[in-house]
């Protein structure tokens, strides 16, 4: 399988694995298998399969599919040093890296009966992973032929940096139900002393400050006459952000009782991440040197 085909098949084994994270955490089934890692407390073989146990199935299904992003990771990496350039083939393999260093968080994490920093630090290591997949996936697709521009770059990493920041902080408050939304509360800044409405009221200033920068990011990729791909990318992550307003919405009314809301929020909250760090990679040419690989 060539290089292109696996670095897209990786980034998106990736996103899936982050889509069931959410939902594992979200559905309570984070301690399903216990305290064992990597095989699951009294499962079937040994503990390598599941009981006919909802949560057992769940993490099991959680820490095997994470198993499977490592080894297509180790075959993107042996692609892209084969038929890419040295640099793409470096990202590669550093996300091979981060994944390692990523199972031994998420075995802390069941060791330490879920621990809300350790989860937190799991989510940021696996956006890394998504983002370094990200980048190797624009390097690898032939470039439209829109020069470098230094100034566009930078615009566009504030707004990858803001997705980022935003996806640690909705991490955090998580972890406690503040009601009231738009407003956290009913008020407009309510009192910040307590950390976790801190944090929520941060959340959504985030979201609604990304929401209109986006928007700007849209309508300036036209006027700056930036490629098809990169122009429809933008309004893509706007909608998917849009949606995703909505889906924190229903996250507050629902009481944070769904846990296919959990998954679909950050599903669309990591989708936005990566269309952000894709636009940045393109407007600082990283897909120029895609037309001179020799990729199979």
């Amino acid at each position: 399988m060539s290089a292109p085909i696996l670095t897209r098949v990786t980034l998106a084994a990736t996103l899936a694995l982050v889509t069931l994270g959410g939902y594992t955490r979200g559905s309570g089934s984070g301690y399903g298998c216990r305290d064992r890692w990597p095989l699951c407390e009294d499962g079937l073989l040994g503990g390598l399969l599941p009981r006919a146990d909802f949560h057992m199935i769940v993490e099991w299904s959680h820490r095997w599919l994470a198993a499977v992003v490592g080894i297509l990771a180790v075959f993107t990496a042996y692609a892209a040093w084969r038929w890419a350039r040295r640099w793409v083939a470096v990202v590669v393999i550093s996300a091979v890296a981060v994944i390692a260093a990523q199972a031994w968080v998420g075995r802390l994490i069941v060791t330490s009966a879920l621990d809300a920093d350790l989860v937190t630090l799991h989510l940021f290591i696996s956006m890394t992973i998504a983002g370094l997949l990200t980048v190797a996936v624009v390097a690898t697709t032939p470039a439209a032929g829109t020069p470098p521009s230094g100034s566009w770059t930078t615009v566009l990493g504030i707004a990858a940096v803001g997705a980022f920041a935003l996806l640690m902080a909705g991490s955090y408050a998580h972890n406690v139900y503040i009601p009231g939304w738009p407003l956290v509360g009913g008020e407009v800044v309510p009192d910040l002393s307590n950390r976790y409405v801190a944090l929520h009221w941060l959340h959504r200033m985030l979201a609604a400050a990304l929401f209109a920068y986006l928007g700007y990011l849209a309508i300036a990729a036209g006027r700056r006459a930036r490629t098809r791909a990169e122009r429809r990318l933008l309004w893509a992550v706007l909608g998917a952000h849009a949606v995703n307003i909505g889906l924190g919405a229903a996250h507050v009314f629902t009481m944070v009782g769904s846990s296919a809301l959990v998954a679909a929020h950050l599903l669309m909250a990591a989708l936005v991440w990566a269309g952000l760090v894709a636009a940045t990679a393109m407007a600082a040419g990283a897909a120029d040197s895609a037309t001179r690989l020799n990729v199979r």
